[in-house]
């Protein structure tokens, strides 16, 4: 197996771009519903097409990240986990403490919408990644009336849900992949383990909020397998009449999947939740992925600088800006629900927070888990490492 992906720069920007346009296209979709209330999107097709791109990304990047690693003999399970804590909490934990204080401030306006889902007891939920579990949504489909432990996303921290669903598929395939398919051990112990972390993942591959969401990350993770496979038999520079042959490839190819997208449309409508959309989408861009890194072209360095940052910054926005959104609802309503000056504003004000929140709390991510894996390796032979696949998105592993 490959322990090596490479990515040309192309690539790379295209990946930031596509991880940044998600996150723009979650908070559009969002603020259109209360400020810019038009037809194009009053079924909230804008903010459920950013989180399908992001689960591809996701399945993607994780699985392109335990396939260069997979060799090296120094990273372990444990380094996983690691990576995959801090990428995810060192951002998500204070995102649930500014949510409460806000909603708190926020509780005493008549109108504020989330009272009910407002408690400690949802707060803690929450934090240990509960909100939105398999067993509360199998409750509710057989009758039995809402409890105050069918644990939801906390407040107006609403998106919440989507990363518990990321947390639990991160768990279950670092397990599946560095404990039973590399180490090649199989107990009745270990399947039980990946029995309860698989509960989740299972459960979205065939329904759950966003219906078929873990088998989208699937898809984007067996695009990382390719791209492996790929640069495994790249080998040295091939000829240009090869080279050539391959792009018409992967022109073809991402013609195909925009005609078969554009036909899925036209036959059931812009159902975002769907795995056969979700198939064409996948395949479109990672056409596009292929084809450019088939040139030795780069976007200009002001530009890559730009839409890296943007990247960078992607889910802190995912997570603040909801919060930011109901603010803006309560005490500057719009009676028309359509009011451009506060749609714009809301835009403005919660990608300055995006990157207020960036700043302060999530960009120190790989120096928390830097610092937890050498307590980890102190006692530990230590070996010269794998250089990590470095993109600047919210679900990258890094080393």
């Amino acid at each position: 197996m490959a322990s090596s992906v490479r990515v040309s720069p192309a690539q790379v920007d295209l990946l930031n771009f596509a991880r940044a346009s998600a996150a723009q296209l979650v908070l559009v979709g969002h603020t259109m519903h209360q400020y810019l209330d038009i037809q194009l999107d009053r079924n909230g097709r804008l903010e459920t097409f950013g989180v399908l791109i992001f689960f591809v990304l996701s399945g993607f990047l994780i699985c392109s990240s335990v396939l260069q690693r997979w060799d090296g003999a120094d990273y372990r399970l444990e380094h996983f986990i690691v990576d995959r804590f801090c990428r995810i909490f060192v951002a998500y934990v204070p995102a649930l403490v500014f949510v409460a204080a806000a909603d708190t401030a926020m509780r005493a306006h008549s109108d504020f919408p989330y009272g009910a889902e407002d408690s400690l007891g949802t707060w803690l939920g929450n934090l240990v990644m509960l909100q939105e579990y398999p067993a509360f949504q199998i409750l509710r489909r057989l009758g039995v009336p809402e409890q105050s432990w069918f644990v939801q996303p906390f407040g107006s921290g609403r998106p919440f849900w989507t990363v518990a669903i990321e947390w639990w598929i991160y768990l279950s395939f670092g397990y599946l992949t560095l404990r039973f398919l590399r180490a090649k051990r199989f107990t009745v112990r270990g399947l039980l383990a990946l029995a309860l972390l698989g509960v989740v993942p299972a459960y979205n591959a065939m329904g759950g909020v966003g219906d078929c969401l873990t088998l989208i990350w699937i898809v984007g993770a067996l695009f990382a397998v390719l791209q492996s496979w790929l640069a495994g038999r790249a080998g040295e520079r091939a000829p240009e009449e090869r080279r050539q042959e391959f792009r018409l490839l992967c022109l073809a190819g991402t013609a195909l999947c925009a005609a078969l997208l554009l036909g899925r449309i036209v036959a059931i409508g812009f159902r975002v939740y769907d795995l056969q959309f979700a198939m064409f989408v996948a395949g479109f861009l990672f056409g596009c992925f292929f084809l450019v890194g088939s040139f030795d072209m780069r976007l200009p360095q002001p530009l890559r600088r730009a839409v890296d940052f943007a990247a960078n910054y992607s889910y802190s926005l995912y997570l603040t800006h909801f919060t930011v959104l109901i603010a803006f609802t309560l005490y500057l309503p719009s009676v028309t629900h359509y009011d451009p000056h506060l749609f714009l504003a809301v835009l403005v004000t919660a990608n300055i927070g995006g990157v207020v929140f960036w700043y302060v709390f999530e960009r120190h991510y790989r120096a928390a888990a830097r610092v937890i894996k050498d307590a980890l390796d102190r006692h530990r032979p230590r070996t010269a490492p794998v250089p990590a696949l470095r993109l600047s998105d919210g679900t990258q592993e890094t080393g």
